[in-house]
């Protein structure tokens, strides 16, 4: 049966279309036609394969008996499953074919017809179903003619002749439905071609065997037929060439996906049918260039099927190979480029492909690099794990490290998408019970894992946890534990494998690969499904049984390096909280050990990042062993005491780096959980004395900076800005050529580094004392027995270092001490990140202050006196000293300028984090717990040499960190509890940096402020004006900074928030702001005039009324003609009462007949005296002059009674003589436009 050759339909996997002509509307399948019921679109579209077959011989029958209807019925069928019932007559068939494309456009349109919804459609219902059928019929209708026949009967011409021009008409649906039948007309073409061949072979046989024979008569018959069959096969041959050669192209470059993508999936079964079909480029070409096509679907598609040539597996001939192999060596660089697909599948089907052995041996060592970097350097996690795959095969040995994929059907093995290796592998990862076997496979592996990262990895091992996450499904060796810790043991005992020492780069790689599989398996227990929570706590508990109780000696082996200790510190941090959280403490063997080894290295000279690793360690433990705990104080106290003693001015001077080291482990020990000063004040009062000093020599240098300027100034000597200015906020120079002017540091000064630590220090100190002090208020307020109780924990917990009645007493004069520290510090310093580090501290201390509130007061007044309660409630009030207000004030303003011209394109982050170039092993790896800010600070606090500062090893920072830092201290406003913050001073310089032009991060950090202050607007009158008094302020101070242009720039970005609609509750306040804003602009020397256009975008139909609109146009006019103003001869004035006008229009104006009301000008406002509603004393607050509602009886500024009631505003009277002034322009413009019309009239 010729049938037999027809392939199904490939299963085309698609993605939700992006393009409109993808999409159907709902119901887009009955938006066609319903065909007739048992008819031919009928069973095409609902029809099962035998009522198709039927169907298809009955009209292969009417072939024979009627051509012509015979091929109106496909063609109408064609063109029905297209969208189009009835589009075609019989008298169409008679005529060029040409005639019907012309009039069928007009024809959909005139029966109102949707052609981009249609039965063929993939997405639509049964439109694969419908497509397969489609094909179906083709093929056994023209299967069960003869070949000879319908070359003989035209019927190939006809329908070649049609479904060549159906294909390239301008209607997708046609195109489609035409492109399915001329490719399904071509295979069956295909089929009758070889059997014509066949036929014609025969018969050629046939006349040289009966040569001699025959008589002469037969021998004449046997070479016509020979010449027929010749002649009937070259025709079939060029027929389907044609159609082959005319629809593939064209269509291939269709704008439709939907037509690409299935033109592609046929030319690859067509190839698969007619193998010479590769042995010419213009069709393995065609496929190639599908690679670059806009769609993802189709150079997936494509993709998938040059992998399918590549198979080793594949039967195809020597001769097909050889020319593939010809062909992959010039489009190679095609396929490597896609590796880099912006779609994760294209990429992953691209390495899928490259890790054919025919496409990878004919790499470039440049492109094969590529491939396997890829493990590394792509953002995807599935191309890294097939690049994983491709290192398993082409760069380890074999077996690899990757087990293999079983196939689950048969033909899988062949399959290239499967994700299991394709070449035969030795079940090294079976097991079978041969332990030794999987000893010597997984140490095996794990050397080949080291070796490659030794060798691809470099400087890189940071990211090695992509390298094991890349390789975690399918390398076993990565949770084998005790082979890692063999591993790094070797050479270190006798309990070796009997491998040579490892190096220490080799066991650094070991170590990074036991960190980051570690820290897989902990997240694979937090965020696995209930039916993989078994497996995944079985890897951790494995880890826990095999590497903490061998963790002492490998601390000691590691502590010696500074890397191997840091990581291995996570791993022991890791597995220890896993451990105590999850009942797995019986693994602890020798939990003393394990203590002490932690404690040793707290203590001696490692990064913080080991030392609250350690401390981290360590405290879980305590909560099992009382030895731990014990550790844990001992280690605690003995650090205090150290930093006591170190604190004294007589050790200062002397013992600066012992210093700095100590307060180091002091700081990470109170941020792991515990008051490391044990309430010691004295020892507070000497950090904050020695920040101060601090300060004392930054002012010095600054005072030294301006002499010396002045110095050069009279001697005329120009210095440049960067060297001598030396101010908080200074020139954004080198920060070398500033150190260098500053002359040596003294001795009792701490150092950038030391400044940073004892203001953390000093800041988690007081916030501990704070915690205990609110603690006990809290538990006093519920009982006199609770007090005791939480007093007398307290005491436990300063250890005899304080006293706590001593501690509640100091607490509110250490609190105000360390704010005016930290004020000092922004604006004396000269290191970005001391200043920031201060800010953040200021801030963290005020929303303390304002979290206890209810309980405790943590300020001073003036004569030093601790704060009493006030106010409803008792709560004590948060303040914020006005001094202290312009120095944020001013330190704010200073970043906000120095990031004026920032190019903000190549930020490096953004809401979820910051991508940072890994140095050596920093960032250190963490759980999530390393923040950008943090990152930055500790790259200052670990800064090497003796005085980085003063020599010039701290380099500047870059301008994209800047941002970052300006980013983060304006999220401070915005999220600070306090409303003297964010609807401060602070708010509304953050408010000014809304404006357009300003980069975009921080513009978005300073919209959320304006979101903020609108959804307070809900709750009260008060809220919603302040909400426009911050919006009306920080327009005015623009102005003054940056002028008009700004300040309408400014403006304009505020209305854009406000949304097309406004809410009820904000009308009258609005009102009430605007019209301050609006009349405040006239004044005598018409120096704010320009500011009027700032606020004309506020003037908006849906938020003022027109009524209001009325009042404010009279108000400014009056304040004109007080002040002097002319009205009509300033642009400023005439275009904010014209918008005034244009949205309240007077009711007599409607009377005349003016022509369009732009051409109206309002100039001036004319009321009668006698006619005017009687208007309030006042205009505003005698007090302040502020502006108030018409029925307020206290000014809402100053609180002061207002001295004449104001009425709410109302309309004029029904008789006011009131009438809008016409400028003569507009008059002479309505003159002529209503001459104009007469002259219309007359013609």
């Amino acid at each position: 049966s010729l049938t037999q050759g027809v392939a199904e339909p490939p299963a085309m996997k698609r993605s939700a279309p992006s393009a409109p002509d993808l999409v159907p509307q709902p119901d887009a399948e009955a938006a066609a036609e319903e065909p007739a019921a048992s008819s031919l679109a009928d069973t095409i579209l609902h029809g099962g394969q035998a009522d198709v077959k039927q169907k298809a011989q009955e009209w292969a029958a009417l072939c024979s008996r009627d051509l012509a209807s015979a091929v109106l019925e496909c063609l109408s069928l064609t063109l029905e499953l297209a969208g189009l019932p009835g589009a075609i007559s019989a008298s169409d068939l008679e005529a060029d074919p040409a005639n019907l494309l012309v009039r069928l456009p007009d024809w959909v349109r005139a029966q109102g017809l949707d052609p981009t919804m249609y039965p063929l459609l993939p997405n639509a219902k049964f439109g694969k179903r419908s497509v397969a059928n489609f094909e179906k019929f083709w093929a056994t209708g023209l299967g069960e003619q003869n070949g000879a026949a319908l070359l003989d009967s035209q019927l190939v011409a006809t329908l070649s002749r049609w479904l060549l021009m159906l294909s390239n008409v301008n209607i997708r649906s046609v195109r489609h439905s035409a492109t399915v039948s001329a490719l399904a007309v071509a295979t069956s073409l295909y089929h009758h071609h070889a059997t014509l061949n066949r036929s014609h072979e025969t018969l050629s046989r046939q006349l040289e065997s009966s040569r001699g024979t025959v008589n002469a008569r037969q021998e004449a018959q046997l070479k016509r037929d020979v010449a027929a069959s010749s002649a009937h096969a070259k025709g079939m041959g060029h027929a389907r060439q044609q159609l082959l050669e005319t629809i593939v192209p064209s269509r291939g470059r269709d704008v439709s996906e939907v037509i690409r993508l299935y033109t592609l999936g046929e030319v690859d079964k067509l190839m698969k049918l007619d193998p010479e079909m590769y042995l010419q480029n213009k069709w393995t070409a065609r496929v190639f260039l599908m690679v670059h096509d806009p769609a993802a679907e189709v150079r997936l598609k494509a993709m998938n099927i040059i992998a399918q040539w590549y198979v080793p597996t594949s039967k195809k001939s020597a001769t097909v190979q050889e020319h593939l192999g010809a062909f992959a060596q010039r489009c190679l660089g095609h396929l490597v480029e896609r590796v880099a697909d912006v779609d994760a599948r294209v990429a992953v089907a691209a390495m899928r492909c490259l890790r054919m052995p025919a496409l990878a041996e004919r790499l470039k060592d440049e492109e094969f690099d590529t491939l396997v970097n890829l493990v590394i350097g792509s953002r995807e996690p599935a191309v890294r794990e097939e690049a994983a795959y491709f290192i398993n095969t082409h760069v380890f040995q074999d077996p690899g490290i990757c087990t293999k994929e079983k196939p689950k059907k048969r033909g899988d093995a062949a399959n290239p998408q499967a994700g299991g290796e394709i070449e035969d592998e030795d079940e090294a990862w079976g097991g079978g019970g041969d332990s030794l076997k999987e000893l010597y496979n997984s140490e095996t592996a794990l050397s080949m894992l080291v070796e490659y990262l030794e060798n691809y990895m470099g400087d890189k091992l940071r990211i090695t946890e992509r390298v094991v996450g890349a390789f975690w499904a399918k390398a076993p060796a990565l949770t084998h534990w005790s082979t890692m810790v063999n591993l790094c043991l070797v050479g270190e005992n006798n309990r070796g494998p009997g491998f040579d020492p490892v190096s220490p780069k080799q066991r650094l790689a070991l170590l990074y690969i036991m960190e980051a599989a570690v820290r897989r398996a902990d997240d694979e227990v937090k965020t696995a499904r209930p039916n993989e929570k078994e497996a995944a706590a079985l890897k951790m508990n494995q880890a826990c049984s095999y590497i903490i109780p061998e963790m002492p000696r490998l601390m000691d082996v590691c502590r010696p390096e500074e890397q191997q200790s840091l990581l291995l510190s996570h791993v022991c941090k890791m597995l220890i909280d896993y451990a105590v959280n999850n009942a797995q403490s019986q693994v602890l063997v020798n939990a003393k050990a394990l203590c002490q080894s932690l404690r040793k290295t707290i203590e001696g000279p490692s990064p913080l990042d080991t030392t609250k690793y350690c401390a981290d360690s360590l405290l879980a433990l305590a909560r099992c062993f009382d030895e731990a705990k014990t550790t844990f104080l001992d280690l605690a106290k003995s650090v205090h005491k150290s930093c006591e003693e170190l604190l004294k001015p007589e050790n200062v001077r002397d013992r600066m780096p012992e210093l700095r080291s100590t307060v180091s482990s002091f700081m990470m020990l109170s941020n792991r959980g515990i008051d490391m000063s044990f309430g010691d004040m004295a020892m507070l009062n000497r950090m904050v004395e020695l920040l101060r000093s601090r300060v004392q020599w930054m002012k010095e240098q600054k005072i030294a900076a301006e002499e010396a300027r002045q110095k050069a100034t009279a001697d005329g000597v120009e210095i440049k800005e960067e060297e001598l200015d030396a101010g908080a906020g200074g020139a954004d120079g080198n920060q070398r050529k500033r150190r260098r002017t500053q002359g040596a540091r003294p001795d009792g000064v701490p150092d950038v580094r030391l400044a940073l630590e004892l203001l953390e220090s000093t800041c988690t100190s007081v916030m501990w004392h704070v915690r205990m002090a609110f603690w006990v208020e809290s538990e006093g307020a519920v009982s006199e027995e609770g007090r005791t109780a939480a007093e007398k924990q307290v005491s436990e917990m300063l250890h005899g270092f304080g006293e706590l009645p001593a501690l509640r007493a100091e607490l509110p004069r250490a609190v105000a001490e360390l704010r005016s520290a930290c004020c000092e510090l922004m604006e004396a310093d000269q290191s970005d990140l001391v200043q920031l580090h201060a800010y953040f501290a200021y801030m963290a201390l005020i929303q303390l202050a304002v979290g206890v509130s209810d309980k405790l007061g943590l300020d001073v007044e003036e004569g030093g006196r601790p704060t009493l309660p006030t106010g409803w409630g008792a709560t004590f009030e948060v303040r914020t000293p006005k001094e202290h207000m312009a120095v944020i004030w001013n330190y704010l303003n200073n970043f906000y300028i120095k990031l004026t011209d920032v190019d903000s394109e190549g930020i490096t982050f953004n809401g979820e984090g910051d991508r940072a170039e890994p140095n050596s092993l920093w960032p250190a790896p963490s759980q999530g717990t390393m923040t950008s800010l943090r990152y930055l600070t500790q790259q200052i606090m670990e800064a090497p040499g003796e005085d980085p500062e003063t020599s010039g090893t701290i380099e500047s920072l870059p301008r994209t960190n800047e941002l970052l830092l300006a980013v983060l201290a304006s999220r401070a406003i915005y999220e600070s509890e306090l409303e003297d913050i964010y609807a401060g001073p602070l708010g509304l310089l953050l408010l000014t940096q809304c404006e357009k032009a300003r980069p975009k991060p921080l513009r978005e950090v300073a919209m959320n402020l304006l979101r903020r202050l609108r959804e307070q607007s809900r709750v009260s009158e008060d809220l919603a004006i302040k909400f426009y008094e911050m919006q009306y302020e920080a327009v005015e101070a623009l102005n003054r900074c940056s002028g008009s242009e700004a300040a309408l720039s400014l403006s304009l970005s505020f209305t854009k928030l406000w949304g097309i609609r406004s809410l009820p509750w904000l009308e009258r306040p609005l009102y009430v702001v605007l019209k301050e804003a609006i009349v405040s602009c006239v004044t005598p020397d018409k120096s704010r005039l320009p500011l009027l256009d700032a606020y004309a975008p506020w003037i908006k139909s849906d938020f003022v009324a027109e009524l209001r609109c009325k009042e404010i146009a009279e108000e400014l006019l009056r304040r004109c003609s007080a002040s002097g103003v002319e009205s009509e001869g300033n642009q400023h004035l005439v275009r904010i009462l014209r918008r005034l006008k244009h949205l309240a229009p007077d009711e007599g104006l409607g009377q005349a007949d003016l022509g369009d009301a732009d051409d109206v000008e309002i100039t001036s406002v004319l009321r009668n005296e006698a006619d005017q509603p009687p208007q309030p004393q006042t205009e505003g607050c005698k007090t302040c002059g502020s502006f108030n509602l018409p029925d307020s009886n206290f000014c809402r500024n100053c609180g002061q009674k207002l001295e004449g009631h104001q009425p709410p505003a109302s309309p004029a009277p029904p008789g006011s003589a009131k009438c809008w002034k016409v400028s003569e322009e507009a008059k002479a413009r309505a003159m002529a436009r209503v001459e104009r019309m007469k002259t219309d009239i007359d013609s």
